[in-house]
């Protein structure tokens, strides 16, 4: 005893125990749980198992410290017979909800599986294994969770960064159909699957593309899976567009449009032609700037498409190099460019207007394509015509000639456009013939002139450029 103890008579106190959770003593919520869960044992208010006023009960007891206590009465419930699924599944989330909170995730693997098959609840559910995966240390298993999650929701926070160093650890540049579940519950990775995953091709706001081997007809195919997150039922307008896309491009049927080859709503899976041989904005990237015929014979197989196209109602407003594809090595004889992704393609209205004619009357709203390769018109957000894909059309020609965009990006941004932006460089043109120069810059000032209605038809337009084609070909056969 101290000095001051002895002085003042006071007696050294016991260190304090640790904290403990309140001891219950029949709390109300408890009784009123066990009532319930005894009637539903017995078959009765089997419609309260999920009610507000349980859930209130059950975060009651949270709220006033008996953690413990209220999920193990989330387990009761859950576990009463033939219990409604929907009651269950809502359960089961507030459960796993509590066990992250207090760190017990290792009770709730089962009910997170569980979950993992309900498309409102699989990204979270994937997330929350992943999760408890990589703290265990079994990088496999985190791995497969976090690539489940991109499948549902691309955007879904701190997952692509997971996903990517999880990769780079393994040595895996992209997932296989082995090490990644995304589309597998739709598509089939096992025996008896028509369609086997390969690999990831890339992903978008939409889908996931994959490389897979069609069983049935022995060839590579490109599979599209929808997202799962978009089948859910708020999502039906989304799902019913992505359909709609992949119908209309199925029907153009022309030879400069990727093909689709198979649909099945139900599967949220779109089979399409492969293309094997990259994108233009890969060529481009790899082995520059095209020849000036070689670019003319580009141009006219991307007119011929948006020509297709247009005469049935459809603006693509995203026409690109990163759109724009090969069946094989674009270098080889006979290989022909394809237009690709209609993701935000305009449609022809219920009635059957093609995009001008519904459009007309319409006030202007946001802004949908690339920005680079944006109209003036459509990146001030006004209704698409088929000449915003023509501007398009005379970017991407630009770019084929001269290996750059005709705007810096500071000139980009400004957003002030010229059609003497498109002039070709003197370089480009250099041992030309003068009068096909002369048409070529004129064809591009007509693709890109800033007054939509001094734009041609594209009809027009496919007509110039099959006559810049044939003036080509001629000063190089004489």
């Amino acid at each position: 005893m101290s000095l001051w103890s002895r002085w003042f008579g006071k007696k050294p106190t016991a260190a304090a125990p640790p904290p403990s959770e309140p001891a219950v003593l029949r709390d109300e919520d408890d009784a009123w749980l066990e009532t319930l869960t005894t009637a539903c044992g017995d078959g009765r208010r089997l419609d309260e198992l999920a009610a507000v006023d349980t859930l209130a009960h059950v975060d009651g007891l949270w709220q006033r410290g008996h953690e413990r206590l209220a999920t193990e009465w989330l387990e009761k419930l859950i576990a009463v017979p033939d219990a409604p699924a929907a009651a269950i599944t809502t359960l089961r989330a507030r459960l796993v909800d509590r066990l992250e909170a207090r760190h017990e995730l290792e009770r709730g693997v089962g009910h997170l599986q569980a979950l993992t098959a309900v498309d409102a609840h699989a990204a979270r559910a994937h997330y929350l294994l992943a999760e408890h995966y990589r703290k265990l240390g079994d990088d496999g298993q985190a791995l497969r969770h976090y690539e489940a999650v991109l499948a549902r929701d691309v955007d879904y926070p701190n997952v692509r960064a997971r996903v990517e160093r999880l990769r780079a650890a393994r040595g895996l540049a992209a997932p296989s159909a082995g090490e990644t579940i995304a589309g597998a519950d739709v598509v089939g990775v096992g025996a008896g699957a028509r369609y086997r995953l390969v690999r990831e091709l890339g992903r978008g706001a939409t889908g996931v593309v994959y490389l897979a081997r069609d069983a049935e007809l022995e060839r590579d195919v490109a599979v599209k899976l929808l997202h799962p997150h978009l089948a859910a039922a708020g999502q039906a307008e989304a799902v019913e567009r992505f359909f709609a896309e992949a119908r209309l491009m199925a029907s153009l049927r022309h030879p400069n449009v990727v093909a689709v080859l198979d649909l099945e709503e139900k599967s949220r899976r779109l089979v399409l032609e492969l293309a094997a041989g990259g994108t233009l904005r890969d060529l481009l990237r790899e082995r520059g700037a095209r020849t000036l015929r070689r670019g003319i014979e580009r141009h006219v197989q991307i007119l011929s498409a948006l020509a297709a196209a247009h005469r049935r109602g459809v603006v693509h407003r995203d026409l690109k190099p990163g759109n724009l594809m090969f069946r094989r090595d674009p270098d080889q004889a006979g290989v022909e460019i394809m237009l690709g992704d209609f993701g935000v393609a305009h449609l022809p209205d219920a009635h059957g207007a093609t995009g001008a004619e519904a459009s007309r009357g319409k006030p202007a709203g946001e802004a949908v394509g690339t920005l680079a390769y944006m109209s003036p018109d459509q990146r001030r957000g006004l209704p698409p015509v088929p000449a915003d894909d023509l501007y398009a059309a005379a970017v991407v020609l630009f770019e084929m000639l001269t290996g750059r965009h005709p705007w810096s990006r500071e000139q980009l941004m400004a957003g002030a456009r010229s059609a003497e932006d498109f002039r070709l460089p003197p370089a480009v043109l250099a041992g030309v013939d003068p009068a096909l120069a002369a048409a070529v810059d004129a064809h591009l000032a007509r693709l890109g002139a800033i007054d939509v209605a001094a734009r041609p038809t594209t009809d027009a337009a496919l007509a110039e450029a099959l006559a810049l084609r044939a003036h080509a070909i001629a000063i190089d056969a004489a």
